[in-house]
């Protein structure tokens, strides 16, 4: 009976300290990640900074511009469609734009 008691305690204490060091080996890759992710954007913006003409921006130019206004007034317009009214007569029913 006793035998069994130690058993299963150590069990117990060896589940135990498996828990606690997938616990531990967690903190550890996340703070791994954590640093790596910083290395990494460190790297990718001195990289960035080097490459000439990639963080200058040219300024837009007025002709560009100008097309675009255009094309974005040519979408407004079609999205506001002339109505059409359609006459009745005094009976209440559509007539046709013939007569």
């Amino acid at each position: 009976m006793m035998e069994t008691l130690y058993i299963i305690g150590t069990i117990i204490m060896g589940f135990g300290v498996v828990f606690k060091l997938l616990i531990d080996l967690g903190r550890q890759i996340e703070d791994g990640l954590i640093e790596l992710d910083e290395k990494l954007a460190i790297a990718i913006r001195s990289v960035v900074e080097k490459i000439p003409g990639l963080g200058e921006h040219e300024p837009i130019n007025p002709i560009q511009m100008a097309i675009g206004q255009l094309i974005a007034n040519m979408n407004q317009q079609k999205q506001q469609p002339q109505m059409k009214i359609i006459e009745r007569d005094e009976k209440g029913l559509f007539t046709s734009q013939d007569s």
